[in-house]
């Protein structure tokens, strides 16, 4: 968890702040949505968006093979 945790603070802050309400909070995306007065498009768009650069900070950072 600290190796995510790490990888999260590396986030930009909007995108940071979406994953963690979304994934940790496990807010729905319609509380999500209204709350800071996005479209569900761009929520999903920015969603997507923060899982990619956290995969490539795993992956570059931890995982990644020898």
């Amino acid at each position: 968890m600290s190796i995510l945790d790490a990888c999260t603070e590396k986030l930009p802050p909007v995108q940071g702040r979406l994953f963690l309400m979304r994934e940790w909070l496990e807010m729905s995306s319609e509380d999500i949505c209204k709350e800071l007065a996005l479209t569900p498009t761009n929520l999903y768009v920015q969603l997507h968006r923060a899982r990619l650069r956290l995969r490539e900070c795993l992956e570059l950072n931890w995982f990644a093979a020898p």
